[in-house]
């Protein structure tokens, strides 16, 4: 008599949600501009939520990782119009100090801060788009880590000497 092996395996989700909120710094404006992250419901695309916080680029280790944290944990999951959207409309654009989209684009550094897993325990930082220079820096953290130690991580990837700052 055979017996078959039975293995149980956990359903899976219908939506997989990895948090996501981007920080935007500028030493030329002495800011931290922190862009919390929304995801569409029916195309799964996220998109920054309109109410960016902005902070002082000196503000103490534990402001900015405190900060971040708090902005990581207002990801949601929210439905929108695509059809009606601008480049102009950008919410860290409209927080940030520059004119123009790409004064803005130049002046700020964007470091991505995203879940792993579904779970979000373990957190992914990694610098976005550092021409001309073409490296980029990633870092693995675990979403539970002391505030401090996140906003330190966050400050050395940003003044790192592999980014080109003008």
């Amino acid at each position: 008599m055979k017996i078959r092996s039975i293995t149980f395996k956990p359903p899976e989700p219908k939506l997989k949600i990895h948090k996501i909120v981007t920080v935007y710094m500028s030493d030329k404006h002495s800011e931290i501009i922190v862009a919390p992250y929304f995801k569409d419901t029916e195309t799964g695309v996220n998109y920054e939520q309109n109410d960016c916080e902005i902070i002082d680029l000196n503000s103490s280790l534990e402001t900015i990782g405190i900060t971040i944290k708090q902005n990581f944990d207002k990801f949601d999951i929210k439905p929108k119009d695509f059809t009606k959207s601008k480049k102009s409309h950008w919410p860290a654009f409209k927080a940030g100090k520059e004119k123009s989209m790409r004064g803005f684009e130049e002046k700020y550094r964007r470091i991505s801060i995203r879940g792993l897993t579904d779970r979000n325990n373990t957190l992914r930082i990694e610098t976005v788009l550092n021409l001309p220079t073409e490296i980029e820096l990633t870092s693995i953290i675990s979403a539970h880590c002391e505030p401090s130690e996140l906003g330190n991580r966050i400050l050395k990837m940003f003044r790192s000497e592999i980014t080109e700052r003008k």
